[in-house]
């Protein structure tokens, strides 16, 4: 599991390093500009049953340029099946019960700052977000119909979670388009969810421009 995440890294690093070449006039960052594409990667986390490991996500995310500084928005689906928790369950032998889930969801938001007006362009962000299992199974026999009634709600009480975080990334801008790679830091999970501990997420991925974010009154914008 460890393996994939460093290997989704190495593999985004590496597209970005073959981007075409553009101009030195052409930097990453452009003033008042709305942005929207798309990425792909991998996010690492770890729960109370499961040892930390990767899984392949997707999403879209909308950047909203200002000068030097950006709105970016992002929602993310984790993909894969049969992951495994545990919560606390008085009905349950020893007062754990096992959770099984499919597939995660992210949503983020993230205030970031460009430092630098060069090709290969750094950035970095704070932000929060919400992060949730998309279907929750509780595992085990029940000894009546509300038992596993409040089991499955306890799931998905337990499968969400708020937290902030910290982003770091490097554009390259080509024409209309804008090639990325990113690393998102999570806050830990507070006690009695189905996630434990920091998630990890490396994606990479393709933004487009779509013209002006503010109306255009005449003159170049201002670094």
């Amino acid at each position: 599991m460890r393996m994939l995440g460093r290997t989704s890294l190495v593999l985004g690093l590496a597209c970005l390093v073959q981007a075409p070449a553009v101009s030195a006039q052409t930097t990453g960052f452009e003033t008042f500009k709305w942005y929207v594409g798309g990425q792909a990667g991998v996010m690492i986390f770890e729960t109370p049953a499961q040892t930390r490991g990767g899984i392949f996500t997707a999403g879209g995310n909308l950047l909203i340029t200002a000068k030097r500084t950006g709105l970016l928005i992002s929602v993310e689906e984790g993909i894969k099946k049969d992951q495994v928790s545990a919560i606390v369950d008085a009905t349950a032998p020893g007062g754990s019960r096992q959770i099984r889930f499919n597939d995660t969801r992210k949503y983020s938001f993230s205030l970031v700052a460009f430092p630098l007006r060069t090709i290969a362009q750094p950035y970095v962000g704070l932000g929060v977000g919400w992060l949730q299992t998309v279907k929750e199974y509780p595992q085990g026999t029940f000894a009546t119909p509300a038992d596993r009634a409040a089991a499955q709600s306890s799931a998905e009480s337990a499968g969400s979670l708020g937290f902030g975080s910290l982003l770091g990334g490097l554009q390259f801008r080509v024409s209309r388009f804008m090639l990325f790679g990113q690393y998102q830091l999570t806050t830990a999970a507070a006690g009695g969810k189905l996630f434990e501990g920091v998630t990890h997420t490396f994606t990479g991925g393709l933004r487009v421009s779509l013209g002006d974010a503010r109306e255009n009154t005449g003159g170049a914008s201002a670094d």
